[in-house]
């Protein structure tokens, strides 16, 4: 296989000073290399012209099926990968007189999740990481919140769908870790029900299921108990 380099094919020159003003062309314009294992040079060296012009070298595939390869190779599916991780976020405003839902559980407060569903951050965000794992649009885009079909709906709907299409894929959770983030009120007496919950929902066992609480320390709306958050890190194996 020829290697790459630069290639000069001069006609004969009637002067010396033609000559010269070919070269000083080519050195001036910088010919790029050229790999003739898979190109062909239709016009490598600059053609004389009247006024010492000189036409721009062409050149072309010598194998059209080196495009289409490279096309292909584009086209083709995501590799299978043995495992996927998903990372998901996200956060509510709390109002007064609404009811706060965090893993499909209802939780004792006087202030609630204002969502256009029942506001599970919780849920949410278990269902955005395990989309983001297999490389799906985010729940904002499957389950609009502009679409009244879903208005109050559980997020228990979500979740379900998001383990169908992980199934679906050839996955299963190999380990989940959340960690909500709210001041009030205090999640000690329910995490083991919410826990129990999400098990339920994702068809797991308990050991790789993890939930932590933290507060804010007081600090912006999370600690001004006026929002909640939660992060959510999934682990998903190929079957």
């Amino acid at each position: 296989m020829a290697a790459a380099f630069s290639a000069l094919v001069l006609p004969k020159w009637t002067d010396d000073s033609s000559l010269k003003s070919a070269i000083s062309w080519v050195h001036n314009h910088q010919l790029r290399p050229i790999n003739f294992s898979t190109h062909i040079c239709v016009s490598r060296a600059p053609t004389l012209r009247r006024g010492n012009q000189f036409k721009r070298p062409v050149c072309q595939s010598a194998n059209p099926a080196v495009e289409i390869k490279k096309q292909s190779a584009v086209a083709k599916s995501a590799p299978v990968l043995p495992f996927r991780v998903g990372h998901g976020f996200d956060l509510h405003r709390l109002e007064p007189g609404l009811p706060l839902i965090i893993g499909g559980i209802d939780i004792p407060h006087d202030r609630g999740c204002d969502a256009h569903s029942d506001g599970d951050v919780l849920l949410h965000c278990v269902v955005d990481a395990i989309l983001g794992a297999l490389g799906l649009p985010d729940i904002g885009q499957l389950f609009p919140d502009n679409d009244p079909k879903w208005r109050g709906a559980a997020s228990s709907v979500f979740l379900k769908e998001a383990v169908r299409l992980m199934h679906e894929a050839g996955y299963e959770l190999g380990n989940l870790d959340a960690t909500l983030i709210l001041q009030r009120p205090k999640l000690s007496p329910h995490k083991e029900a919410i826990r129990t919950n999400l098990c339920e929902l994702l068809g797991s066992d308990p050991s790789v299921i993890n939930l932590k609480a933290k507060t804010h320390e007081k600090v912006d709306s999370l600690g001004e108990n006026r929002s909640i958050a939660a992060h959510t890190i999934v682990l998903l194996m190929k079957k």
